[in-house]
């Protein structure tokens, strides 16, 4: 993920340690700040590590956003959750997929993702979705 942050100018840090939480990373993205929480579990995440990560975006600073990768999805529970309210947005393996073929550069789905939660509240819009 730091690679294919740093192709698209996205400024990535690594993973650091904070008192009683571990942060995967953060970009800068378009003058906003992005916490970084990458999972590549067997299955889509469940609603409790997106509530889980919720809570850490929300104790930074009041202007933190969060980007939330998960290689395989997230669960229909967990996106319920965060459907109408969310301090992130959300990126799947189908997402990267369209990143890394060329459909869309990463720099433009972060934006249409956040415009998409600005607008709805909702954390999740796939690349799918978007029209490409």
């Amino acid at each position: 993920m730091h690679r294919l942050f740093t192709l698209f100018d996205l400024e990535p840090t690594l993973s650091y340690s904070l008192k009683g939480e571990q942060i995967d990373g953060s970009i800068y993205h378009d003058t906003n700040h992005y916490v970084v929480e990458a999972k590549w579990l067997a299955s889509a995440v469940e609603a409790e590590h997106m509530t889980n990560f919720d809570g850490k975006v929300k104790r930074k600073g009041k202007n933190a956003l969060g980007l939330f990768v998960s290689v395989n999805g997230f669960s229909e529970g967990g996106r319920d959750i965060f459907k109408r309210s969310t301090s992130f947005i959300t990126a799947d393996g189908a997402d990267l997929f369209c990143v890394l073929d060329g459909r869309i550069r990463l720099d433009a789905l972060i934006a249409r993702k956040l415009e998409h939660a600005s607008r709805t509240g909702d954390c999740f819009f796939p690349a799918s979705a978007m029209h490409l």
